[in-house]
């Protein structure tokens, strides 16, 4: 639904700038900015999407976002809208980071060039109704994922504050491109955790790959995160031939334990060809397995591997003495070896600040729709 936008400034000719992520349009009147979710109406600038979502949330394991040392085993309700302030070559989600909102919000369309003709409805919810329905789930947790959250500022703010009310934990799973501005709220609110996909150390990948300035913003942001209590998770999506050189790795590796701290678990990911197919190959085992190892070396401890099977990139291990603490099959634990206060039991390690929240020893990590 249509609501007034935070955090814009006017200007002349009744346009208006957006401080929400860090492209930082400037939006002339009757015009939408590179997210196509926040329009400038004579001279006073609306989000479209508060409330709008492609469903009514879906229950997914924790580890799927991926978080795998925060609430290991928790279930989280799911929810998305459309738009993002990136336009990924190699997007898994276009059909709704791409996609446009009508002026209510209630409806979603496309101006990608064969799909004019294709659309989709929304279902709209209030913060009071999104609260009520997570309460009833049982669900811990609550992620905003899919398609960019950065660009849902508003309905973030206000469903975080309900949230926390009832104690359920928020996650954002996110490319990190905000503003210090924007940031500084998210944080103010209490998010409680963040999954930031970082693409790459190479601005010319984000110029080229993504439709964005720079990397700057997004390592911005995960400093300001972590700096201010925020649990942060690293993704990376390999792909090959443009973000899969081992000095590349080694480089991201490096700004992770430099900045994050060797405690700050790293994924990385398989790709697979999709939407404008940047590279028309998969990402092999054996590029998986190099950015593990270097990982490995640089001094991260938390190292996972995703979208691709691999015999230790699923498993968290003690950092200490190497103990498998946390064995697991895809989503499911296939062992849980850790003392009741987080100690490992090989040990001693005290891994409380590096695993957060409860273990949920008994998860099926059953998938629902709703």
């Amino acid at each position: 639904m249509k609501v007034k936008a935070r955090l814009f400034e006017k200007l002349d000719e009744n346009k208006v700038k957006c401080h929400v992520c860090a492209n930082e349009c400037t939006i002339l009147p009757d015009k939408v900015g590179i997210c196509r979710t926040r329009k400038n109406f004579e001279g006073e600038l609306y989000s479209l999407i508060y409330g709008s979502m492609i469903s009514s949330g879906s229950l997914d394991p924790i580890e799927k976002k991926p978080l795998y040392n925060y609430w290991p085993g928790a279930t989280a309700y799911s929810i998305a809208s459309i738009g993002c302030s990136f336009k990924c070559q190699n997007c898994q989600n276009w059909s709704i980071s791409q996609a446009n909102p009508t002026d209510s919000g209630k409806d979603g369309f496309y101006d990608l060039k064969g799909y004019e003709d294709r659309g989709m409805s929304l279902v709209e919810m209030t913060p009071e109704q999104l609260v009520k329905k997570v309460v009833k789930s049982g669900a811990k947790t609550l992620a905003y994922t899919y398609n960019e959250p950065l660009i849902w500022h508003e309905w973030i703010l206000d469903t975080t504050k309900l949230l926390k009310k009832e104690d359920i934990k928020t996650i954002l799973v996110t490319n990190g491109y905000s503003t210090p501005e924007a940031t500084k709220e998210l944080i103010e609110v209490g998010i409680d955790a963040a999954n930031i996909d970082l693409k790459s150390m190479s601005d010319e990948f984000y110029k080229t790959i993504c439709g964005a300035k720079s990397v700057q913003p997004v390592l911005d942001t995960a400093k300001r995160f972590k700096s201010n209590g925020i649990h942060v998770e690293i993704t990376n999506l390999i792909i090959p031939d443009l973000n899969d050189s081992d000095a590349e790795i080694k480089l991201l590796s490096n700004w992770i334990v430099e900045n994050l701290g060797d405690d700050t678990p790293t994924h990385f990911s398989a790709y697979h060809p999709d939407f404008k197919q940047p590279s028309m190959k998969r990402t092999p085992f054996e590029t998986l397995d190099k950015a593990y190892k270097i990982a490995k070396k640089e001094g991260i401890n938390y190292v996972y591997v995703g979208n691709i099977s691999h015999e230790k990139g699923g498993n968290t291990y003690c950092p200490n003495c190497n103990h498998l603490i946390l064995g697991r099959s895809g989503y499911r634990f296939s062992k849980i070896d850790i003392m009741d206060l987080k100690k490992c039991p090989n040990c001693q390690y005290d891994l409380s600040n590096d695993i957060k929240g409860e273990i949920n020893r008994k998860s099926s990590q059953r998938f629902s729709f709703f």
